[in-house]
């Protein structure tokens, strides 16, 4: 009886103390597989970490500044036949003779119109340059007309027999002046070959001669 519970107490201490050692082992390799997890948890972090801000960084340094676009240095003057508005056509009466013209731009030849009045002192001044271009360029392929805008007949008529203008001279309307938008005095309004507008000169000067001369030098070679 006594060796008995000897033994059955002698097997629950050995049952014990085995529990116990297993025990013992489980914890240090909870802790060591969590210690290994949260190592590679960081190490994989501060990689990805790194890997982020250079990316980021070289990012930053790789970029360029966008190059800024070219600033214009102001319109040109510049003739591009069959590119631009259509020349209106007008009707008026003319001043020197009882009857009245009916103007349409006709393909194969150039116009000049030159809009003046009486009453303006640049057109007065500009009207010997005025009168020679006129004169060079009433020709069998280009057309040249003075347009009295904000006058009278009897005013522009006293204009045209002072400064013996030859070119037909017209009386304008309302119609005729929106059509080419009133434009301020003196203007030139050049038309090419295939009837589109070519140039328009507003409020001219002498400066300005030239530069129509070697306009309709252009249109009248081609």
């Amino acid at each position: 009886m006594v060796r008995n519970v000897l033994i059955l107490v002698l097997s629950l201490i050995a049952q014990i103390s085995l529990a116990s050692e297993g025990g013992g082992h489980e914890a240090p390799a909870k802790k060591d597989e969590h210690a290994s997890a949260g190592g590679h948890a960081s190490e994989s972090a501060d990689g990805h970490g790194a890997a982020k801000k250079d990316e980021h960084g070289g990012g930053h340094e790789s970029a360029a500044a966008p190059a800024a676009p070219a600033v214009p240095q102001g319109p040109r003057r510049e003739y591009n036949p069959g590119k631009v508005l259509p020349f209106p056509s007008f009707n008026g009466d003319l001043i020197a003779k009882p009857s009245s013209v009916s103007f349409k731009p006709r393909k194969g030849h150039a116009v000049m119109v030159i809009f003046i009045s009486s009453w303006c002192e640049p057109c007065q001044v500009l009207m010997p340059e005025l009168k020679q271009l006129a004169k060079k360029y009433s020709t069998d392929s280009s057309e040249v007309y003075f347009v009295f805008a904000h006058d009278t007949k009897p005013d522009a008529a006293g204009f045209i027999k002072e400064h013996q203008l030859t070119a037909p001279a017209v009386i304008s309307n309302i119609e005729l002046l929106t059509d080419f938008k009133n434009p301020e005095l003196p203007s030139v309004y050049v038309g090419d070959k295939w009837g589109y507008m070519a140039d328009r000169f507003i409020k001219i000067s002498k400066n300005d001669i030239d530069n129509l001369d070697d306009v309709m030098s252009k249109i009248t070679a081609l």
